[in-house]
């Protein structure tokens, strides 16, 4: 396979460094055009036409390149197609034409490339739903023995409002499977316990948590599925519901946990508890995880339960970011054979259902192949990329003016604006000569219908973009944003570079 890539100016050292790595006989032309993204298809066919290109399979051209590469095509007699949008991703896309695969004249390659790996883990996934090893079903929940596949519940605070309750559930209906409603120690308030799980038993298939047997029984009776816990303490005082619900087995005591854990399953069983899900319960980070890993080793090795694990006791007690967190925890409990995992969302959590619902899939499929949970086709790399794109500056430059200190505005006018945003949407108020607001999800377009409306300078445009442009960032990954203030720490430029960076 010979295949020739087009490019421009600016654009060239990086081809000329991912062709190398491709496998395939590859020529470079560079044509006299500053930026790939801005030539079009008939300016590339007005420098093709009078080339001799009958050596080449196929000619690809720049994935942003306005127009359709079949006019290259019909001049040229060889097979055109769009590369991709990012030229990192090109090794993948001749990967593929090695396959077989075709691509298209006006869809850039990753775009499509991404299109059939959605298409191959959508069915992988499917596949290990249909061949899973399950337990028991509950109102039409299969509980898996061991993953995968996977479930995940989700605890909400049940003394919070119904209609916030009724929110929530909405907001992260597709991503869990069961939500578990927890009533703190001490709560004793039936008529809430009956109310609330009943309402939200009719929405989705619920769990009940709470200290008090009584609430447990009558969540129960209410329509909840799933008791969080069973365990010494409170055994007999749930005989009457032992078969009207999934009971979460885990001790009460802090000591020789796995022991106790079988202890109770074996109980239950001898008084009619006919569906359990183990948990020895995961220990705090410092305060006993890697123990209590063990201790989960070992009632995996002592049973053929579904067991259970809750990632929320290592994710609420670290102040660190919980995606990386949620992914080795899903990765540990795949090792471990638990399949039930749950989680919360309060505060630096949020997003937890995503990341292990994300989770979930990657290590199934990971599981599946006996493989590392890496380039599957779905991935959680949320704040970080996994290659590097290497940019530089070159004699395509132009003068080279370089700014390390913070610069002060010149010229601002009279106006101004406050920019907030809450869970759903980013709120700009303009102050001048009229008081106006332009609310919506993306930063460019409500800077766009601001300066339809408001006449500012440069300047002052300039700065409403880059706060906007923060207020978004913030607002996909559930940030707190404050006008003024930086979104993240400078932690690893401070870390790494000399220079000082605003």
């Amino acid at each position: 396979m010979r295949v020739l890539l087009i490019t421009a100016k600016l654009a060239y050292n990086n081809v000329k460094a991912v062709s190398s790595s491709l496998g395939v006989d590859t020529d470079i032309l560079m044509l006299n055009y500053p930026i790939a993204s801005l030539m079009t298809v008939d300016y590339i066919v007005e420098n093709l036409k009078s080339l001799k290109l009958g050596k080449y399979d196929y000619i690809i051209i720049p994935g942003l390149v306005n127009g359709d590469a079949k006019k290259i095509e019909e001049v040229t007699g060889i097979k055109t197609y769009k590369g991709t949008e990012d030229i990192n991703d090109l090794p993948l896309m001749i990967q593929a034409l090695k396959n077989g695969l075709s691509f298209s004249t006006t869809i850039p390659a990753d775009k499509l490339i991404s299109i059939e790996r959605e298409k191959e883990v959508s069915l992988e996934l499917r596949r290990l739903e249909e061949n899973g090893d399950y337990a028991f079903e509950v109102n039409g929940l299969k509980i898996p023995r061991r993953p995968p596949p996977f479930r995940i519940f989700l605890e909400i605070d049940g003394t919070k409002s119904l209609e916030l309750l009724e929110n929530e559930i909405e907001r992260v209906d597709k991503l869990v499977d069961v939500i578990v409603i927890g009533f703190p120690s001490g709560h004793e308030d039936i008529s809430e316990v009956k109310n609330k799980v009943s309402k939200l038993s009719s929405m989705k298939l619920t769990a009940i948590d709470s200290g008090s047997p009584k609430e447990l029984i009558e969540g129960v009776k209410a329509g909840a599925s799933f008791v969080f816990n069973l365990n010494e303490e409170n055994i007999s005082d749930l005989l009457d519901i032992k078969r009207d619900a999934v009971f979460i087995v885990a001790p009460f005591s802090v000591e020789n946990k796995a022991t106790t854990t079988l202890k109770i399953r074996d109980k239950a069983k001898q008084l009619g508890f006919d569906k359990l899900i183990l948990d020895p319960i995961l220990s705090p980070p410092i305060t006993g995880l890697v123990e209590s890993l063990c201790e989960y080793k070992t009632v995996r090795e002592n049973s053929n339960e579904p067991m259970l694990m809750g990632l929320l006791n290592v994710t609420e007690l670290i102040d660190a970011d919980s995606v990386g967190i949620n992914g080795i925890l899903t990765s540990i409990a795949g090792e471990l054979g638990v399949a039930n995992l749950l989680t919360m969302e309060r505060g630096k959590t949020r997003g937890s259902s995503y990341e292990i619902n994300t989770a979930t899939k990657m290590i199934s499929i990971a599981l599946n192949k006996r493989k590392n949970p890496k380039d599957l086709g779905l991935d959680l790399l949320i704040l970080k990329d996994k290659k590097k794109i290497s940019t530089s500056l070159n004699e395509n430059s132009g003068e080279i003016i370089r700014v390390y200190e913070y610069l002060e505005p010149k010229n601002m006018d009279k106006g101004y604006v406050k920019i907030d945003k809450n869970d759903e949407e980013i709120v700009l108020t303009y102050y001048g000569k009229e008081k106006f607001s332009v609310v919506g999800t993306s930063g460019l377009s409500i800077g766009r219908k601001f300066i339809e409306k408001a006449n500012v300078n440069t300047e002052h445009a300039l700065y409403i973009g880059y706060e906007l442009a923060k207020a978004e960032i913030a607002l996909n990954l559930g940030k707190n944003y404050i006008q003024d203030k930086p979104l993240f720490k400078h932690a690893y430029i401070n870390a790494y570079s000399n220079k000082k960076k605003h």
